[in-house]
């Protein structure tokens, strides 16, 4: 598998997508997120997309300056992206939520009809370096998981992310989704040749699947378990379902009602705490409760208590210095879609 350094690989990503036509900094914003989600450690969410990224960029690109507002106030806007790149859709409208928010104390902005907005966690930390809170849904991904009780696919991963600013270091993030597991990481599995853990798939009978194989062909038989798994599993797909009731009819998407149709909406929200308590009293307030929380004692097997975010802070500062693994099949597409394009390839 190669290891490719992650500025070589930002930089062939951006001349892949450039390549097709989109606009320079749009081409940019995709680049850029896709390589930090493989650098926070999340590689489903990173760079394995960029072939069918371009492609559908090559089949028609519409861009984020020809959205449609449908509702506007001084604290929401609601907006048509009129299948507008995702990435690109989120990223701009974070600065409207900001703006908002510094004039209303909230900004919310809700989004509909974009193309795949990619990992949740890159959006509210930008946000938190406002001297906000920053929070996004979404009802949008494929449909896979199985409600509690079922192995049918109902619902979506219905992923949230939350950002928080603090004194010491990088704002705190949290970015989960109500499955037990993301959809991309399954397709990892798949990538990698390995076989899933029990726990994240089930067929009809409650068994568990490993085969990721079997979950990508059988989707009629196969169903992700909501957070929690077959204990506690009532929790994440009950948070799911308030995912779907407030995302969906809120950012004029669409509840899911089938396995195709309605979902995909976005809510954006930024809180200006400024307005609630002084920035500095509230980054004290929130580091003293991580330095209480991080003081208990770790089990056996544990290194040390982690707040939200620490660990994909890790990773990024070790992959910056290591280099990113990329799966060989991962690499060989993303190959094959720069020789389509006549980009050439880095030699390693």
């Amino acid at each position: 598998m190669p290891i490719v350094p992650h500025a070589v690989l930002n930089d062939l990503v951006f001349r892949v997508f450039h390549a097709t036509g989109i606009p320079k900094s749009d081409a940019h914003i995709v680049a850029d997120h896709l390589v930090n989600s493989q650098l926070y450690g999340h590689d489903s969410h990173g760079t394995w997309f960029t072939p069918a990224y371009a492609r559908g960029m090559l089949n028609g690109y519409q861009l984020w300056e020809d959205h449609e507002v449908l509702r506007d106030s001084s604290a929401l806007r609601i907006i048509d992206a009129k299948g507008a790149n995702g990435i690109v859709s989120v990223t701009r409208a974070l600065d409207i939520a900001v703006e908002k928010a510094r004039e209303s104390t909230f900004g919310f902005v809700g989004l509909s009809n974009t193309t795949h907005i990619g990992r949740l966690g890159d959006y509210p930390p930008r946000i938190a370096e406002e001297g906000m809170i920053g929070m996004v849904w979404l009802n949008g991904g494929g449909v896979f998981l199985a409600p509690f009780g079922s192995a049918d696919r109902r619902l979506r991963p219905e992923p949230i992310a939350f950002s928080a600013p603090r004194k010491n270091g990088p704002p705190f993030m949290l970015d989960m989704t109500m499955t037990v597991v993301a959809g991309g990481k399954i397709e990892q599995k798949s990538i990698r040749g390995e076989q899933m853990p029990d726990g994240w798939v089930i067929d009809p009978q409650g068994a568990y699947v490993s085969d990721p194989k079997r979950y990508k062909e059988d989707p009629d038989n196969t169903g992700v378990l909501p957070l929690g798994g077959m204990q506690f599993g009532h929790k994440g797909y009950g948070l799911g379902m308030m995912v779907e009731m407030l995302v969906g009819p809120l950012s004029h998407a669409g509840c899911t009602t089938s396995a195709s149709g309605t979902g995909g909406g976005v809510m954006i929200l930024a809180i200006n705490i400024n307005d609630f308590i002084d920035l500095a009293s509230y980054e004290d307030e929130v580091e003293a409760l991580a330095e209480w929380v991080c003081s208990a004692r770790p089990l056996p097997g544990f290194d040390k208590i982690y707040t939200p975010g620490d660990l994909e802070q890790e990773s990024y500062a070790r992959l910056c210095v290591e280099g990113i693994d990329l799966p060989e099949p991962t690499w060989k597409a993303i190959g094959e879609i720069a020789g389509e394009l006549d980009v050439a390839m880095p030699v390693l």
